[in-house]
């Protein structure tokens, strides 16, 4: 049995509308982050470094698209003008593919952008020599072959992420299983299990996005699968310091951290530790808050100190193996 070091990294992230806007300022923006994220830690040791839930969605609407798009007063308005411009493609991709008119968006858009967050997050995790969570995107589940390209696998569209590994390829494409009202009535489809659990070098990771860390069942199955630690990437559309959407009379953050990672973790077979990173600032209609942190049974290891803006919250853990 040996003693092994792993830094567990959690990239807390605002939304910068202009990081948005080209393929070189988003790798700049992920490039800088990761950058960041992994600076001065040893060479030798595992990384595992987490981007936060919906980090790249706003490349739907703001990737080479219009400036008037990011005037639009919601994310509904502003997909019917981008489908507006485009609606002969988009009718007959609809027709073709069978998929429903305003989930047709998240496939043309999402074909589009795809290849930019994968080459992106490739290269940050190549470039930190880390196991990396690629934040979340709303797309198809998108696959590649020679014949095809890339191209969509299903007619509906999910919140899914991306885990790699330090060379830079993908290990999964883990898509959200329960879904907030708000990605309900964005048509969004729950995902199904079965890449929630993927083993590497430095052993089994689970990566359960938002909602889906709260559930006991999901919890139940990462620890049974033997993962020891738990990835949360999280987009909180809520005021940190507000009330609880479920009760008024508690506070939305008091909540999140009572019932979130410490508690999970506890008296886990198998789950040590866990990450959360969290999306901070405003998209259309929507405004995150959360303050990021990094956790084991019963203690927080980190925690970011203000519920918004960027921090990198970094902890060392020891592993028996």
């Amino acid at each position: 049995m040996r003693n092994v070091n792993v830094h567990l990294v959690a990239v807390q992230a605002e939304i910068h509308p202009e990081a948005y806007r080209s393929a070189e300022t988003f790798q700049e923006r992920v490039l800088k982050l990761t950058q960041q994220a992994v600076q001065d830690l040893p060479e030798d040791e595992a990384r595992v470094v987490a981007f936060p839930e919906a980090f790249a969605l706003p490349l739907l609407f703001w990737l080479d698209t219009p400036e008037e798009t990011l005037d639009k007063p919601s994310a509904l308005e502003a997909a019917l003008f981008l489908l507006g411009q485009r609606w002969r493609e988009a009718l007959r991709y609809a027709l073709r593919q069978g998929v429903p008119p305003l989930r047709v968006f998240y496939h043309l858009r999402g074909l589009e952008v795809w290849p930019v967050y994968e080459r992106v997050f490739r290269e940050a995790a190549r470039a930190a020599r880390a196991y990396l969570v690629a934040g979340s995107l709303f797309a198809p589940i998108v696959d590649w072959e020679p014949a095809r390209g890339y191209h969509a696998r299903s007619r509906e569209a999910h919140n899914l992420t991306l885990v790699l590994n330090p060379q830079g390829t993908i290990l999964a494409r883990v898509p959200k299983i329960h879904l907030t009202l708000d990605e309900r009535k964005s048509l969004l489809a729950p995902g199904p299990y079965g890449t929630q659990v993927v083993q590497t070098r430095i052993g089994k990771l689970a990566t359960l996005i938002c909602l889906d860390a709260f559930h006991e069942t999901l919890i139940e199955q990462a620890d049974a699968a033997g993962a020891w630690l738990l990835i949360q990437p999280s987009a909180n559309a809520a005021r940190w310091r507000g009330p609880w959407s479920a009760n008024p009379r508690e506070e939305e953050g008091t909540v999140w951290l009572r019932e979130g990672l410490t508690k999970k973790l506890e008296g886990r077979e198998h789950l040590r530790y866990g990450i959360n990173p969290m999306l901070n600032g405003r998209f259309y209609g929507l405004y995150f808050e959360g303050q990021s942190s990094i956790a084991t049974a019963g203690q927080l290891l980190q925690i970011a100190s203000h519920p918004t803006g960027d921090a990198l919250l970094r902890a060392q853990v020891a592993l028996d193996w």
